[in-house]
């Protein structure tokens, strides 16, 4: 069995495993097709395996063949003007004749009325149900939870019948990290670094900090019970577009790799810079950002930039951003934990930037939780989900 959750950047995907063959023939199907398929998580549920793993849209075989990848490919190639005329020509006509996935799917549940079914959960256009019938051959089916309520009952799930699922990082001081300029120990964080957390009977209440469009803050109380105490608009979507607009990147876990490398003292504008060094009223340091992006408006040469140095700017900018979110939404409780949820793309320096941010605009009150599974909240509260209504079929 299949459970899909559709992220704005991946495909989510939860396979239940038998001990049939067909399905471990299935399995392997995923695994030689698939080359993008991170991390490979596996847990046992009622005695049977489940597999998690995201896909790439865009780094993803089948995907990359499919009319839905070769029209986003095509319109980047108009764009380009050293494109020889007679070639955007033909691009155009075929724009012109380009046949929508909406028609394409209708006509494969017309052609395929015993195709099997997959659940799914978060948003579905005609172009993401037709690649999961060209990459799965599966239709399908909506199950109708609140995406909130399912990471809920995912977190409450791992906490439960987990060994260590959750951790924090070594801490830090904000001036550390909010800095202009390369940090000595930049991007030497392993698994080795991560500090467990074993929360059990501790787990109530706790703030989630939910990304996948933007960033949402929920105060939940017990595994049926949260509320919505703010959002901003600035999410993981929005970093990825960034990346990929400013430096030309489609591989977010490269860009965010080569970022934690690069240096932003073209960049951003420090205290430095406004005061020639150190602002002692107010207790500052030279090297504080005080701007981001600030620098380059006195840029004569905007492109001697490196990707790697912007990158390095958009980080430390959405980082700071995502941990100012989840510190201006206080709830009535004294809640001293923020368990995080959704993209963080796999980095451990974006969750270190975010967790030091988190704690520095608290005082040290609300500390960040993280998991190996913050991306599949929702699969595996919707696997158990499924469970307790009877939907779920091996």
């Amino acid at each position: 069995m299949l459970v899909i959750f559709f992220s704005p950047l991946y495909l989510r995907c939860g396979v239940i495993i038998s001990d049939s063959d067909s399905l471990k023939q299935e399995l392997e199907f995923y695994k030689k097709n698939f080359i993008f398929i991170n991390p490979d998580l596996i847990f046992s549920y009622n005695s049977n395996r489940i597999i998690l793993f995201q896909i790439s849209y865009f780094k993803i075989d089948e995907f990359a063949k499919s009319p839905d990848f070769e029209f986003l490919t095509k319109m980047k190639i108009i764009q380009n003007i050293t494109l020889e005329e007679k070639d955007k020509e033909i691009i155009e006509q075929t724009l012109l004749t380009y046949k929508d996935s909406n028609e394409i799917i209708m006509e494969a549940r017309i052609k395929n009325k015993g195709i099997s079914t997959c659940y799914y959960c978060g948003e579905l256009t005609g172009r993401k149900e037709y690649l999961m019938y060209k990459l799965f051959h599966k239709k399908c089916e909506k199950y109708d939870g609140d995406l909130v309520q399912l990471s809920i009952s995912g977190i409450d799930y791992i906490n439960n019948y987990f060994q260590n699922p959750f951790f924090n990082l070594p801490k830090g001081g904000l001036t550390e990290y909010v800095i202009v300029g390369k940090k000595d120990n930049a991007n030497n964080l392993t698994k080795d670094n991560k500090n467990s957390l074993l929360l059990k009977d501790k787990l109530y209440p706790y703030l989630l900090s939910s990304g996948e469009d933007g960033i949402s803050i929920y105060q939940v109380d017990s595994i049926n019970s949260y509320k919505k105490l703010g959002y901003n608009i600035m999410g993981p979507t929005s970093l990825w577009s960034l990346f990929n607009l400013s430096c030309n990147y489609e591989d977010m876990e490269l860009a965010i790799k080569e970022a934690t490398q690069g240096n932003n003292r073209l960049i951003d504008l420090s205290v430095g810079d406004i005061y020639g060094g150190d602002y002692g009223n107010v207790s500052l340091n030279s090297d504080i950002i005080a701007s981001s992006f600030s620098k380059i408006s006195n840029l004569e040469n905007i492109h001697i930039l490196d990707k790697k140095d912007i990158g390095k700017a958009l980080l430390i900018f959405y980082g700071f951003t995502y941990a100012q979110v989840a510190s201006m939404f206080p709830s009535e409780k004294k809640i001293d934990k923020n368990i995080i949820s959704g993209d963080t793309f796999n980095s451990l320096e974006l969750k270190q930037m975010i967790q030091v941010c988190l704690e520095g605009l608290t005082g040290n009150t609300v500390g960040c939780v993280f998991s190996d599974y913050s991306n599949y909240f929702e699969i595996i509260g919707m696997i158990s989900e499924l469970d307790k209504t009877g939907l779920l079929k091996i």
